[in-house]
């Protein structure tokens, strides 16, 4: 600590202090040393003359007092007196008597003696009374005879007294030197540190100020004025530097002030090239659509007409081609949104196996003209009902897929899913598609991902492309969580393949169970040992006893061996083409050779088959290729493929009956007008035709709507423009305001939100389909159920579109037991308004704990009926009743409250019903 302090004074102080130290302690020790010596010396001289004076009494008295003692000892002591210092004196005998005493008179206390009796010497010893006395002892001698002992005690007072003298002395002594020494210290300090004060006052005004021109001035040779030059020559140097950096910098100033100039008018016209490639967007967007939307319009009207199954099949073909147009519109979107770093997911339910089917049967057309097999395999360990964003997935297996049908001649091209690991309702997929086409070169395959880029520049002469979707597909996948890759060597294929964590719905993934394929024995005939694999997978699950062969003459040798051993088949599987003997034919000789006895015969094909020669040849069905796990099941067990086409009404004309309404469709676009306004009118609502904005902000002030189906982009009026004038006026008129769904083909985010913003309550994309739009005016139109339909005991259900629950997949959940299912269906309507209310308790209340309990309670009671968008949005208020997080959950609940009342109304219908057709 003493350390810490003398650290922090002053240089001045510390060589003052220093000097006085050095000085105090020379002064102390020289102190010390010259008592010590002094008290020394004078002992010494005490002790020598007490012996003198001890052996000088000793000699007085006669050669015969020893014996009269009583008379002349004390005599003899009596001198002893004339020393002041003597306190005691005694002569002892021969034999250690005492022969004669003296003592001091002032001293009335009895005399201390002796402990022993020494013969000769001196010492010093401390009394009684804590006092430093000396005793000398000196023999009595007669004639060369020692005849008694002196002894002398003398106390050292007076050398007491000289010590303290000298010791006043020489403390007053140093006292003076320590004085001067202090003074001296002082002037010689300041030769020191004058100059370092000066040194250290220049050094402060200069950073304070800045001012590097001041110099400190010199005024001695030592090491100090050296330091000082040092110094000035820094400060030279400095003022040099800083004159330089001075230059320097006015002339970055000039440049920088040159290049922000610059910076500004480039980034004026990088915001005004940004703008107009949004502008170009949107409008790119909007003249695509546009058309896009009368395409897929019509298709969509075409659905509910009677239509033979080929021509259903080339209608569906031709939806799908229009989906796939739409799809290519929207990778040239989301390549701009990603670019801009807005590209935004969603986290919805979705069937996994369906969607991947239903994204390769967009290539058949494709491969028919090529001799490529197209194969999707998703196997059963696949948790196949999962959350995540079905559009980016078929948006990346859309693109992957082209890609191998684009570049393979011959062969086949593979698209499966498999687990890589599972953990607390999340799976981790791994999906590949795989081709056996011209391959890619390793050099190639490093840069394969990157944008603009394909293995070479003869690709895109030979087979097109801009080399933008694998780009694209690596983004979307790494946003995601996932990764991506791919594998190929020249010639031998490719195996492009990329992960993606998805989110398990563990209550809706149930398969329909097809007992009557249980314990049958089916024949694969099939040339690709990849369909081979997938359709005994598929049969397997099915409890099947499945038997493979590769060609036609295997397949008779089966049968032959089959029925030699009493165990015909049951069904056999035949692929349409086949090296040698093609499928047809071998149904031929099956059907000569066994007769009524033959097996059900089932084709497989990627191409149409006439009905006649079906017929023809006792063909029990056939079954499209790539084969779809639903639809192999549906066509073995003879269930139909397409349960709502056995319905009367179209799901269309249904929903006609469940709506009443008046609607306004603000539209610029003919083509437009009348696609929309046929699907409104099959929802049984009004409608009412406005060609601009300014006519639809007329036709309001006139008429009540309620809702307003508005287009954005129009000549005379907007329709952000005619939805301000509207919300104004409504403001202004105290109305209730109508609601307005944008209707654009400008799908960028900017124009979703622009379109909240200004007013509108709600957003749908063209191109329009019906299930698109019926989903948008579901939540503001009010359903009514004609009295007829109230009437009636035996209901007809769609097993997906238009109804709130799958009856199908129901029925499957109780093993086809309808009885079951109508107590099911009424105990639920007894409970749905308890279940209701808790969870909207708990979404007024804010309280997450009882949220997340009130809905797993809700989802877990209308599971039983597969009702999927009433289970993802239930499931939805349970994950945010567990993450605390109820933002929204309003919003969602109100989607919650109208598909519960379309379950009810529903499930009222079959609590009614003696018997239900599915």
């Amino acid at each position: 600590m003493n350390l810490l302090l003398l650290k922090d004074l002053p240089i001045h102080r510390k060589i003052v202090l220093l000097i006085m130290l050095i000085t105090g302690a020379a002064m102390v020790v020289v102190t010390i040393l010259s008592l010590a010596f002094q008290a020394r010396q004078m002992t010494r001289e005490m002790a020598e003359n007490l012996r003198i004076l001890a052996g000088a009494v000793s000699q007085l008295g006669p050669i015969g007092y020893e014996y009269n003692k009583d008379t002349a000892a004390d005599e003899i002591l009596s001198v002893l007196s004339e020393d002041d210092t003597i306190e005691l004196g005694l002569i002892y005998d021969r034999g250690g008597e005492i022969f004669g005493v003296y003592q001091k008179r002032k001293s009335k206390v009895k005399p201390e003696l002796p402990l022993r009796l020494e013969y000769e010497g001196h010492r010093f010893f401390l009394s009684d009374g804590f006092t430093f006395n000396l005793e000398v002892f000196h023999p009595v001698v007669r004639n060369g005879k020692q005849i008694g002992t002196m002894y002398v005690r003398a106390n050292l007072h007076k050398l007491k007294t000289q010590i303290y003298k000298s010791l006043l002395l020489l403390s007053f002594s140093m006292a003076i030197i320590l004085f001067v020494a202090q003074f001296t210290a002082r002037r010689l300090q300041r030769m020191i540190t004058a100059p370092v004060y000066d040194l250290a006052n220049t050094v402060r005004q200069i950073s304070e100020l800045g001012d590097y021109t001041v110099r400190v001035e010199r005024k001695s040779g030592d090491e100090i004025g050296d330091l000082i030059d040092d110094f000035n020559r820094m400060l030279d140097a400095i003022e040099i530097r800083d004159s330089e950096l001075h230059q320097h910098r006015h002339n970055l100033e000039l440049i920088v002030e040159e290049r922000t100039e610059e910076l500004t008018r480039r980034r004026d016209e990088a915001l005004k090239a940004a703008q107009a490639k949004t502008e170009f967007l949107a409008n790119m967007s909007h003249e695509i659509r546009t058309p896009m939307n009368g395409v897929i319009g019509v298709l969509s009207l075409l659905k509910s007409a009677p239509l033979s199954d080929e021509f259903r099949r080339l209608l569906e073909t031709a939806t799908r081609s229009a989906d796939s147009l739409m799809f290519i519109i929207n990778d040239i979107l989301d390549f701009s949104k990603i670019d801009a770093g807005m590209v935004e997911f969603e986290s919805i339910p979705f069937d996994l196996r369906e969607l991947m089917e239903e994204t390769i049967a967009l290539f058949v057309d494709a491969v028919n003209s090529q001799d490529i097999d197209l194969m999707c395999f998703v196997p059963s360990d696949v948790h196949c009902y999962v959350n995540g964003d079905p559009t980016r997935l078929r948006q990346i297996l859309t693109n992957l897929v082209s890609n191998a049908v684009k570049f393979t001649r011959k062969g086949e091209v593979v698209v499966r899913a498999e687990p890589i690991e599972k953990h607390k309702g999340k799976q981790l997929l791994r999906f590949s598609v795989k081709d056996s086409g011209i391959g890619i070169s390793k050099d190639a395959l490093p840069q394969l991902f990157d944008k603009f880029t394909q293995a070479d520049g003869s690709t895109t002469r030979k087979y097109g492309g801009t080399g933008l979707g694998l780009s694209v597909c690596k983004q979307l996948v790494e946003l995601q969580g996932g990764d991506i890759g791919v594998e190929s060597r020249v010639n031998e294929g490719a195996e492009f393949w990329f992960t993606l964590p998805l989110m398990q719905v563990p209550a809706s993934d149930v398969s329909t169970q097809f007992h009557d394929l249980r314990q049958k024995r089916v024949l694969i005939v099939d040339d690709s040992a990849t369909n081979q694999m997938i359709l005994q997978h598929y049969l397997q699950d099915c409890l099947s006893l499945p038997v493979l062969a590769s060609s036609a003459e295997q397949a008779l040798a089966c049968c032959a061996d089959a029925a030699s051993a009493g165990e015909f088949f049951d069904i056999l599987l035949v692929d349409h083409h086949m090296p040698g003997t093609d499928g047809l034919q071998l149904a031929t000789e099956i059907g000569q050779l066994y007769g009524d006895a033959a097996p059900a015969i089932y084709l497989l094909t990627s191409g149409s088959i006439s009905p006649v020669i079906a017929e023809d040849l006792g063909l029990s069905g056939v079954i499209f290729k790539p084969v779809r796990r639903s639809q192999l099941f549906d066509v073995l067990t003879q269930r139909s493929p397409h349960p709502a086409e056995e319905i009367k009404t179209s799901t269309s004309d249904e929903l006609a009956d469940q709506f009443s309404g008046k609607i306004l469709l603000v539209d610029d676009e003919q083509i437009n007008q009348k696609v929309a306004c046929a699907i409104l009118e099959k929802f049984g609502l009004n409608v009412d035709l406005a060609s601009t904005g300014l006519e639809a902000v007329r036709m309001t002030d006139k008429n009540w709507y309620d809702l307003i189906l508005m287009d954005i982009q129009m000549p005379e009026m907007s329709g952000f423009d005619a939805t301000e004038v509207i919300r104004k006026r409504e403001l202004k008129e105290e109305r209730e305001p109508c609601v307005i769904v944008a209707m654009t083909a400008n799908a960028l985010e900017t124009t979703r939100q622009h379109c909240i913003n200004v007013g509108m309550n709600d957003f749908i994309s063209k191109p329009i389909k019906p299930e698109a739009l019926l989903k948008r005016i579901r939540p503001w139109i009010t359903a009514e159920k004609p009295a007829d339909q109230m009437m009636v005991r035996e209901v007809s259900l769609p097993a997906k579109s238009g109804s709130s629950w799958d009856c199908t997949r129901a029925l499957a959940f109780v093993g086809g037991d309808q009885r079951l299912l109508r107590d099911m269906a009424a105990l639920f309507l007894t409970r749905k308004d308890l279940l209701l209310q808790n969870v909207h308790q708990a979404v007024e209340a804010s309280d997450a704990e009882l949220l997340d309990d009130a809905a797993h309670a809700l989802k877990g009671a209308v599971n039983h009926f597969a009702a999927d968008e009433l289970i993802s949005l239930a499931y939805q208020l349970e994950v945010k009743g567990k993450e605390g997080n109820l933002t929204g959950s309003r919003e969602i609940f109100k989607r919650l409250q109208y598909q519960i009342e379309c379950l009810a109304e529903e499930l009222d219908l079959v609590a009614q019903s003696e018997e239900l057709n599915v």
